[in-house]
């Protein structure tokens, strides 16, 4: 009976927000695990499930991945990373900076995935009415 359940099921597609609230998650608790030097060397993947991935080394490309991106070429993880020289680091910093870092990836990771841009924007309502 499970096993039809789930067959029947209507299965939930991620979207767009979801994967940009997913990458901002993913960026501050590998921040506070591996430090901001650390951070800022490594890579962002997306695979095929959507899931966003750190990387201190890029992996070599297969076709699980979507898109990767090198933190240290947007320049979002370059401000980020001289305002880090002259401040210390703590939860203030890393909340002041994380927007912008999710918005320069999700820059890079929409122009670089087509499969993340046919994704719908945001969830939508339910289409289905049971009575």
């Amino acid at each position: 009976m499970v096993l039809i359940e789930r067959l029947l099921a209507l299965r939930r597609r991620k979207n767009q927000e979801e994967v940009e609230g997913r990458v901002a998650e993913v960026i501050a608790q590998v921040l506070f695990d591996v430090g901001a030097d650390r951070f800022l060397n490594g890579s962002m993947l997306l695979d095929r499930q959507f899931r966003v991935r750190f990387y201190a080394v890029l992996p070599p490309a297969s076709d699980e991945m979507l898109a990767a991106i090198a933190l240290c070429d947007l320049p979002e993880a370059q401000r980020m990373r001289s305002c880090m020289a002259e401040v210390a680091f703590d939860a203030d910093v890393v909340s002041y900076h994380t927007p912008g870092l999710t918005d320069g990836l999700m820059r890079e990771l929409l122009a670089r995935s087509a499969e993340l841009r046919a994704l719908p924007e945001r969830r939508i309502g339910a289409v289905f009415a049971f009575r």
